[in-house]
């Protein structure tokens, strides 16, 4: 598991630790896809919420997690795309590349998760 906080490190050094993660661990996986959604995640985290956020890679012999948890409780819904350089791109590009996205809220924020079903590459 590879656990990263926003203090300790930028998006971007994340983004490529992710992405070193999953290709060790994770050889199958489209390292490319993984690092577009970490990006994604994490650029949403820093756009729409206030604070810090939490990254977690973890796998298992049938799965591969990317979480990122921040102190937000509003819920992420796609907008519609706007062509204009503002965006809302997002969650449409996590939903395409990853097998599995899910949104879980809490007391403390919430954790938005993409995964992979390693049985199915």
């Amino acid at each position: 598991m590879l656990s990263l906080e926003s203090a300790e490190l930028t998006a971007v050094d994340a983004r490529l630790l992710a992405q070193t993660y999953a290709a060790a661990h994770c050889p199958r996986v489209d390292r490319a896809a993984v690092a577009l959604v970490v990006a994604e995640l994490l650029a949403n985290a820093e756009r729409h919420t206030a604070g810090s956020w939490r990254l977690v890679v973890s796998h298992s012999t049938r799965l591969l997690s990317i979480a990122v948890h921040d102190l937000g409780r509003l819920l992420p819904l796609p907008g519609k795309v706007a062509f204009d350089g503002t965006g809302q791109f997002g969650l449409r590009i996590i939903r395409g590349l990853s097998d599995h996205f899910s949104v879980h809220s809490g007391p403390t924020g919430k954790t938005v998760t993409a995964q992979w079903h390693l049985a199915t590459l």
